[in-house]
C-alpha cells in the first residue's frame, strides 16, 4: 500500500491534516525496521528493532511469545516507536516517533488477512519477520502522538499531531518549557 511520493515546496510551508497524514503514510512505506520500545517490570525502556507491515492506517510486527518484548508489553501496552531516519534522494532526513498503545491480534480471520497479505508481498518489500521461536504473536500498533520530521523540505518541518480513530489527525500544540 505505499503512498505516491509528492513533490516538496521550496519552504516547510504548514500542511493540512490530510496533507500530515499522508506525509506520516509516505514515511511509513519508506522504512521497513522501527525501533519498539517497551517499559519493562523494573521501569527501564528496553527498545529493540522490528521489522513491520502497514495495511492500510495500521502497523503490524511479528515476535516471540517467550521474548521480554512480549512479556513488557503483556504487563504495559505503551510503545515508543522510531523509524526512518537515513539521507533521502534529495539529501534530507525524515522520520517519525510514536507514542502508541500495541495490542495483540487474537481474531484468526485478522491474522489470515495479515498473513495473505505477506504472501502477497514482493521478496524486495523489506518484510522479513523472523521471531527466533515457532511461538509468535501477532501485535498492532496503534498511535495516540506522533511526531513528524522532514529536513527533505528545506527549512525542515517539525510537527506534533494527535492520532485518532482511524488515524484523523489533529495538530497538538509543543509544550512551552
Amino acid at each position: 500500500m505505499p503512498t505516491t511520493k509528492r513533490e516538496h515546496p521550496a519552504s516547510a510551508a504548514p500542511l493540512d491534516e490530510a496533507g500530515l497524514r499522508d506525509l506520516i503514510l509516505e514515511i511509513i512505506d519508506e522504512n521497513h525496521v522501527m525501533c519498539v520500545a517497551t517499559v519493562r517490570s523494573d521501569g527501564w525502556p528496553h527498545a529493540t528493532l522490528v521489522n513491520y507491515l502497514r495495511l492500510g492506517r495500521a502497523l503490524y510486527f511479528v515476535i516471540a511469545r517467550e521474548s521480554q518484548k512480549f512479556a513488557n508489553i503483556t504487563q504495559d501496552s505503551r510503545v515508543s516507536v522510531a523509524l526512518g531516519g537515513g539521507l533521502g534522494a534529495d539529501g534530507g532526513v525524515r522520520g517519525l516517533s510514536m507514542a502508541a498503545r500495541a495490542i495483540e491480534i487474537s481474531d484468526p480471520a485478522r491474522i489470515e488477512e495479515i498473513n495473505q497479505a505477506i504472501f502477497r508481498l514482493s521478496k524486495t518489500a523489506g518484510f522479513r519477520p523472523h521471531p527466533s521461536s515457532v511461538l509468535v504473536a501477532v501485535m498492532e500498533v496503534r498511535p495516540s502522538l506522533i511526531s513528524v520530521i522532514d529536513y527533505a523540505v528545506p527549512p525542515g518541518r517539525r510537527d506534533l499531531v494527535r492520532a485518532v480513530e482511524d488515524w484523523r489527525i489533529e495538530h497538538v500544540q509543543p509544550i512551552q518549557s
